[in-house]
Protein backbone atom coordinates (compact mmCIF):
# COMPACT_ATOMS: atom_id res chain seq x y z
CA UNK A 1 0.00 0.00 0.00
CA UNK A 2 0.79 3.56 -0.18
CA UNK A 3 1.26 5.70 2.49
CA UNK A 4 2.80 9.35 3.52
CA UNK A 5 5.25 9.02 6.09
CA UNK A 6 6.74 11.91 8.28
CA UNK A 7 10.89 11.26 8.36
CA UNK A 8 11.22 14.80 10.38
CA UNK A 9 9.70 18.05 10.54
CA UNK A 10 8.76 19.15 7.22
CA UNK A 11 9.96 15.98 5.35
CA UNK A 12 7.45 13.51 3.97
CA UNK A 13 7.92 10.45 1.43
CA UNK A 14 5.13 8.95 -0.46
CA UNK A 15 6.40 5.42 0.62
CA UNK A 16 5.42 1.50 -0.11
CA UNK A 17 4.45 -0.51 2.72
CA UNK A 18 2.87 -3.69 3.57
CA UNK A 19 -0.75 -3.88 3.98
CA UNK A 20 -1.63 -4.38 7.25
CA UNK A 21 -3.33 -7.37 8.73
CA UNK A 22 -6.45 -7.46 10.69
CA UNK A 23 -6.49 -7.85 14.36
CA UNK A 24 -7.30 -11.07 15.90
CA UNK A 25 -9.86 -9.00 17.77
CA UNK A 26 -10.26 -6.13 15.18
CA UNK A 27 -10.49 -4.66 11.63
CA UNK A 28 -8.87 -3.73 8.65
CA UNK A 29 -10.30 -1.53 6.69
CA UNK A 30 -9.53 0.52 3.09
CA UNK A 31 -9.45 4.09 3.76
CA UNK A 32 -12.00 6.58 1.87
CA UNK A 33 -11.58 9.65 3.53
CA UNK A 34 -9.37 11.26 5.94
CA UNK A 35 -9.68 15.06 6.57
CA UNK A 36 -6.58 17.27 7.64
CA UNK A 37 -6.71 18.11 11.30
CA UNK A 38 -4.78 20.85 13.08
CA UNK A 39 -3.28 18.42 14.96
CA UNK A 40 -1.15 16.75 11.76
CA UNK A 41 0.06 20.28 10.77
CA UNK A 42 1.64 20.57 14.24
CA UNK A 43 3.49 17.41 13.96
CA UNK A 44 4.89 18.07 10.38
CA UNK A 45 5.87 21.98 11.85
CA UNK A 46 7.55 20.79 14.88
CA UNK A 47 5.65 21.81 17.05
CA UNK A 48 4.11 18.22 18.55
CA UNK A 49 6.71 15.21 18.05
CA UNK A 50 5.89 11.52 18.03
CA UNK A 51 7.79 9.07 19.82
CA UNK A 52 10.12 8.40 16.86
CA UNK A 53 10.39 8.86 13.00
CA UNK A 54 8.75 7.75 10.69
CA UNK A 55 4.83 8.20 11.37
CA UNK A 56 2.08 8.57 8.82
CA UNK A 57 -0.04 11.19 9.61
CA UNK A 58 -3.89 11.61 9.74
CA UNK A 59 -6.47 10.00 12.21
CA UNK A 60 -9.85 11.75 11.26
CA UNK A 61 -10.50 8.43 9.24
CA UNK A 62 -13.08 6.79 7.80
CA UNK A 63 -12.32 3.45 6.11
CA UNK A 64 -14.28 0.63 5.07
CA UNK A 65 -14.14 -2.98 6.31
CA UNK A 66 -12.61 -5.43 4.21
CA UNK A 67 -11.24 -7.67 6.88
CA UNK A 68 -12.40 -8.72 10.36
CA UNK A 69 -10.80 -10.74 12.57
CA UNK A 70 -11.75 -13.85 13.77
CA UNK A 71 -11.74 -12.93 17.73
CA UNK A 72 -14.18 -9.60 16.74
CA UNK A 73 -16.47 -8.26 18.99
CA UNK A 74 -18.67 -5.22 18.37
CA UNK A 75 -21.69 -6.20 21.00
CA UNK A 76 -24.35 -4.63 19.43
CA UNK A 77 -23.35 -3.43 16.16
CA UNK A 78 -23.78 -5.59 13.15
CA UNK A 79 -20.33 -4.75 11.17
CA UNK A 80 -19.74 -6.41 8.20
CA UNK A 81 -17.46 -5.97 5.44
CA UNK A 82 -18.49 -3.44 3.51
CA UNK A 83 -19.64 -1.25 6.32
CA UNK A 84 -18.13 1.99 7.05
CA UNK A 85 -16.57 2.63 10.54
CA UNK A 86 -14.87 5.84 11.84
CA UNK A 87 -13.06 6.00 15.46
CA UNK A 88 -11.79 8.32 18.00
CA UNK A 89 -8.48 7.50 19.29
CA UNK A 90 -5.80 8.83 21.12
CA UNK A 91 -3.21 8.12 18.25
CA UNK A 92 -2.29 11.12 15.79
CA UNK A 93 -1.22 8.84 12.79
CA UNK A 94 -1.82 5.58 10.27
CA UNK A 95 -4.54 7.58 8.65
CA UNK A 96 -2.73 8.78 4.61
CA UNK A 97 -2.36 5.08 4.17
CA UNK A 98 -3.97 2.82 1.42
CA UNK A 99 -5.43 0.63 4.46
CA UNK A 100 -5.59 0.63 8.63
CA UNK A 101 -6.49 -1.47 11.36
CA UNK A 102 -8.28 -0.67 14.38
CA UNK A 103 -9.62 -2.15 17.25
CA UNK A 104 -12.74 -0.36 18.03
CA UNK A 105 -15.15 0.24 20.76
CA UNK A 106 -18.66 0.78 20.33
CA UNK A 107 -21.24 2.61 22.38
CA UNK A 108 -22.61 0.41 24.60
CA UNK A 109 -19.19 -1.55 25.17
CA UNK A 110 -16.86 -1.66 28.27
CA UNK A 111 -13.44 -2.43 27.12
CA UNK A 112 -9.94 -1.23 27.74
CA UNK A 113 -5.94 -1.92 26.84
CA UNK A 114 -4.37 0.70 28.68
CA UNK A 115 -0.66 1.11 28.43
CA UNK A 116 1.21 4.12 29.63
CA UNK A 117 2.26 6.27 26.42
CA UNK A 118 5.32 8.48 26.67
CA UNK A 119 3.61 11.18 26.31
CA UNK A 120 2.59 12.26 30.18
CA UNK A 121 -0.74 10.42 29.62
CA UNK A 122 -2.30 6.71 29.75
CA UNK A 123 -3.35 6.00 26.53
CA UNK A 124 -5.66 2.54 24.97
CA UNK A 125 -4.98 0.47 22.22
CA UNK A 126 -8.05 0.56 21.31
CA UNK A 127 -10.39 3.16 20.04
CA UNK A 128 -13.80 4.20 19.99
CA UNK A 129 -16.08 3.95 16.58
CA UNK A 130 -19.18 4.63 15.38
CA UNK A 131 -20.73 2.76 12.04
CA UNK A 132 -21.85 4.54 9.74
CA UNK A 133 -25.40 4.83 8.09
CA UNK A 134 -26.11 4.67 4.64
CA UNK A 135 -27.56 8.15 4.82
CA UNK A 136 -24.64 9.92 5.58
CA UNK A 137 -22.13 10.62 2.77
CA UNK A 138 -18.45 9.53 3.20
CA UNK A 139 -17.61 13.23 2.96
CA UNK A 140 -19.55 14.89 5.65
CA UNK A 141 -18.50 11.28 7.88
CA UNK A 142 -15.34 12.43 8.02
CA UNK A 143 -15.74 15.47 10.36
CA UNK A 144 -17.41 12.99 13.09
CA UNK A 145 -14.03 12.64 14.68
CA UNK A 146 -13.12 16.39 14.91
CA UNK A 147 -16.63 16.68 16.57
CA UNK A 148 -16.04 14.42 18.97
CA UNK A 149 -13.13 15.75 20.08
CA UNK A 150 -14.68 19.39 20.34
CA UNK A 151 -17.60 17.63 22.17
CA UNK A 152 -15.76 15.43 24.60
CA UNK A 153 -13.84 19.02 25.82
CA UNK A 154 -17.10 21.01 25.90
CA UNK A 155 -19.42 18.11 27.75
CA UNK A 156 -16.82 17.99 30.14
CA UNK A 157 -16.10 21.41 30.98
CA UNK A 158 -19.68 23.38 29.67
CA UNK A 159 -20.43 26.30 30.27
CA UNK A 160 -23.22 26.90 32.63
CA UNK A 161 -26.55 28.26 31.45
CA UNK A 162 -26.36 31.99 30.96
CA UNK A 163 -22.68 32.17 30.74
CA UNK A 164 -21.60 35.08 28.40
CA UNK A 165 -19.10 32.79 26.04
CA UNK A 166 -16.08 33.66 24.19
CA UNK A 167 -14.68 31.06 21.69
CA UNK A 168 -11.06 31.82 20.57
CA UNK A 169 -10.55 30.36 17.31
CA UNK A 170 -13.21 29.81 14.36
CA UNK A 171 -11.32 27.46 12.67
CA UNK A 172 -13.31 23.94 12.16
CA UNK A 173 -12.91 22.83 16.13
CA UNK A 174 -13.99 26.25 17.31
CA UNK A 175 -17.00 26.59 14.88
CA UNK A 176 -17.82 23.34 16.17
CA UNK A 177 -17.86 24.24 19.51
CA UNK A 178 -19.39 27.14 19.22
CA UNK A 179 -22.09 25.28 17.30
CA UNK A 180 -22.98 22.63 20.03
CA UNK A 181 -22.32 25.45 22.85
CA UNK A 182 -24.75 28.44 21.39
CA UNK A 183 -27.59 25.79 20.14
CA UNK A 184 -27.67 23.28 22.76
CA UNK A 185 -25.98 24.42 26.09
CA UNK A 186 -28.77 27.82 26.96
CA UNK A 187 -25.97 30.48 27.02
CA UNK A 188 -26.53 33.98 27.40
CA UNK A 189 -24.36 35.27 24.54
CA UNK A 190 -21.75 33.15 22.13
CA UNK A 191 -18.68 35.60 20.72
CA UNK A 192 -16.12 34.68 18.90
CA UNK A 193 -12.44 36.35 17.67
CA UNK A 194 -10.08 35.23 14.81
CA UNK A 195 -7.33 36.99 12.85
CA UNK A 196 -9.12 35.83 9.36
CA UNK A 197 -12.34 38.02 8.64
CA UNK A 198 -13.19 35.41 6.06
CA UNK A 199 -13.42 32.35 9.59
CA UNK A 200 -15.50 35.31 11.11
CA UNK A 201 -17.75 36.16 8.42
CA UNK A 202 -18.53 32.29 8.71
CA UNK A 203 -18.27 32.31 12.38
CA UNK A 204 -21.86 34.76 12.17
CA UNK A 205 -23.37 32.61 9.94
CA UNK A 206 -23.38 29.62 12.20
CA UNK A 207 -23.39 30.64 15.34
CA UNK A 208 -21.65 33.82 16.84
CA UNK A 209 -23.47 36.67 17.71
CA UNK A 210 -20.50 38.79 16.67
CA UNK A 211 -16.95 37.94 15.58
CA UNK A 212 -13.76 40.31 16.35
CA UNK A 213 -10.86 41.05 15.10
CA UNK A 214 -8.28 41.02 17.75
CA UNK A 215 -8.00 44.94 18.06
CA UNK A 216 -11.83 45.18 17.94
CA UNK A 217 -11.92 42.56 20.75
CA UNK A 218 -8.92 44.38 22.83
CA UNK A 219 -10.82 47.62 22.61
CA UNK A 220 -14.58 47.42 22.67
CA UNK A 221 -14.96 44.57 24.90
CA UNK A 222 -14.54 45.69 28.90
CA UNK A 223 -12.82 43.87 30.98
CA UNK A 224 -14.67 40.85 33.43
CA UNK A 225 -17.07 40.20 30.57
CA UNK A 226 -17.01 36.80 29.73
CA UNK A 227 -17.72 33.61 32.22
CA UNK A 228 -16.50 30.88 29.86
CA UNK A 229 -13.99 31.29 27.46
CA UNK A 230 -13.25 28.41 24.67
CA UNK A 231 -9.92 28.38 23.42
CA UNK A 232 -9.38 26.20 19.67
CA UNK A 233 -6.49 28.57 19.18
CA UNK A 234 -3.48 26.49 17.22
CA UNK A 235 0.58 27.36 18.46
CA UNK A 236 0.74 30.94 19.37
CA UNK A 237 4.14 32.73 18.73
CA UNK A 238 5.97 35.99 17.91
CA UNK A 239 2.64 38.23 18.93
CA UNK A 240 3.83 41.22 21.96
CA UNK A 241 3.08 39.45 24.92
CA UNK A 242 0.41 42.42 25.82
CA UNK A 243 -1.82 41.17 22.55
CA UNK A 244 -1.41 37.36 23.12
CA UNK A 245 -4.79 36.15 22.52
CA UNK A 246 -4.74 34.12 25.78
CA UNK A 247 -4.25 36.70 27.98
CA UNK A 248 -6.32 39.16 26.65
CA UNK A 249 -9.02 36.90 27.10
CA UNK A 250 -8.40 36.43 30.49
CA UNK A 251 -8.22 40.13 31.04
CA UNK A 252 -11.82 40.17 29.77
CA UNK A 253 -12.79 37.24 31.85
CA UNK A 254 -14.80 37.82 35.37
CA UNK A 255 -13.51 36.89 38.57
CA UNK A 256 -13.73 32.73 38.80
CA UNK A 257 -14.44 32.30 35.01
CA UNK A 258 -13.56 29.16 33.35
CA UNK A 259 -10.75 28.64 30.82
CA UNK A 260 -11.24 25.66 28.57
CA UNK A 261 -8.33 24.98 26.72
CA UNK A 262 -8.42 22.33 23.48
CA UNK A 263 -5.77 23.23 21.22
CA UNK A 264 -2.72 20.61 22.13
CA UNK A 265 0.88 21.97 21.52
CA UNK A 266 4.10 20.64 23.18
CA UNK A 267 5.71 24.40 22.86
CA UNK A 268 5.56 26.33 25.45
CA UNK A 269 2.65 29.18 25.30
CA UNK A 270 2.14 31.81 27.24
CA UNK A 271 -0.60 31.99 30.19
CA UNK A 272 -0.92 34.95 32.75
CA UNK A 273 0.02 33.19 36.19
CA UNK A 274 -0.78 36.54 37.80
CA UNK A 275 -4.51 36.84 36.18
CA UNK A 276 -5.06 33.01 37.16
CA UNK A 277 -4.43 34.11 40.90
CA UNK A 278 -6.36 37.44 40.65
CA UNK A 279 -8.98 36.52 39.03
CA UNK A 280 -9.48 32.55 40.32
CA UNK A 281 -9.71 31.49 36.68
CA UNK A 282 -10.07 27.80 36.56
CA UNK A 283 -8.44 26.32 33.74
CA UNK A 284 -10.10 23.03 32.10
CA UNK A 285 -9.65 20.66 29.60
CA UNK A 286 -10.98 17.10 28.62
CA UNK A 287 -7.55 14.70 29.23
CA UNK A 288 -6.19 12.27 27.04
CA UNK A 289 -5.44 10.45 29.31
CA UNK A 290 -8.09 7.46 30.13
CA UNK A 291 -7.72 6.65 33.25
CA UNK A 292 -9.49 9.83 34.02
CA UNK A 293 -11.46 9.46 30.56
CA UNK A 294 -11.77 6.08 30.01
CA UNK A 295 -12.40 4.71 25.93
CA UNK A 296 -15.42 3.21 26.47
CA UNK A 297 -17.03 6.83 27.29
CA UNK A 298 -15.65 8.24 24.15
CA UNK A 299 -17.56 5.73 22.29
CA UNK A 300 -20.34 7.24 23.60
CA UNK A 301 -19.70 10.75 22.95
CA UNK A 302 -19.11 9.71 19.06
CA UNK A 303 -22.16 8.20 18.71
CA UNK A 304 -23.35 11.62 19.82
CA UNK A 305 -21.17 13.31 17.30
CA UNK A 306 -22.74 11.58 14.45
CA UNK A 307 -26.12 12.56 15.57
CA UNK A 308 -25.08 16.46 15.74
CA UNK A 309 -24.05 15.98 12.01
CA UNK A 310 -27.24 14.17 10.92
CA UNK A 311 -29.56 16.54 12.77
CA UNK A 312 -27.50 19.50 11.56
CA UNK A 313 -26.59 20.88 14.97
CA UNK A 314 -22.97 21.06 12.84
CA UNK A 315 -23.56 21.95 10.08
CA UNK A 316 -20.53 19.37 8.44
CA UNK A 317 -21.56 20.34 4.72
CA UNK A 318 -20.65 23.84 5.67
CA UNK A 319 -17.36 23.30 6.98
CA UNK A 320 -15.47 21.37 3.77
CA UNK A 321 -13.75 23.53 1.87
CA UNK A 322 -11.75 21.26 -0.30
CA UNK A 323 -11.51 17.81 -1.31
CA UNK A 324 -7.74 16.32 -2.61
CA UNK A 325 -7.58 13.54 -4.24
CA UNK A 326 -4.97 11.17 -2.60
CA UNK A 327 -2.82 10.14 -5.60
CA UNK A 328 -1.68 13.69 -5.93
CA UNK A 329 0.92 13.26 -3.42
CA UNK A 330 2.93 17.12 -4.02
CA UNK A 331 -0.35 18.95 -4.19
CA UNK A 332 -0.96 17.17 -0.33
CA UNK A 333 2.75 18.45 0.93
CA UNK A 334 1.73 21.83 -0.35
CA UNK A 335 -1.72 21.83 1.50
CA UNK A 336 0.63 21.12 5.05
CA UNK A 337 2.87 23.65 3.53
CA UNK A 338 0.27 26.41 3.37
CA UNK A 339 -2.45 25.12 6.00
CA UNK A 340 -1.32 27.84 8.43
CA UNK A 341 -1.47 30.63 5.84
CA UNK A 342 -5.17 29.54 4.15
CA UNK A 343 -9.10 31.04 4.36
CA UNK A 344 -9.95 27.09 4.50
CA UNK A 345 -11.82 24.98 6.89
CA UNK A 346 -11.51 21.29 6.22
CA UNK A 347 -9.57 19.84 3.42
CA UNK A 348 -10.18 16.11 3.26
CA UNK A 349 -7.87 14.07 1.57
CA UNK A 350 -10.21 11.22 -1.34
CA UNK A 351 -8.69 8.20 -1.33
CA UNK A 352 -11.53 6.81 -3.38
CA UNK A 353 -10.96 5.55 -6.84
Amino acid sequence: MKAVQLLAPRKTVLAELPVPAAPVDGLLMKTRCVSICSTDISFYEGHLFPSEYPVILGHEYLGEVVDIGPEFDGGSVDVKVGDRIVYWGQTDFGGFAEYRTVRPIFSGQVKEDVFAADRNFNDDRRAAAVKIPDEMGDLEASFIEPVTGAMRSVLSNPPRVGDKVLILGTGPIGIIAGSVIKKLLAANTVVSVDTNPARNAFAESQFSDRAYLPEELIDSVPEGTFDYVFDALPTVKGIDEEKDPRRVAMRKMKAGGRYVLYGASQEMQKFDTWLMLAKGINIRSAPFDVTHFPMHKSANVIAAAMQMLLRGIVDGKALLSTVHPFDDYDGLVAIFENYRFTTDLKTIVDFRK
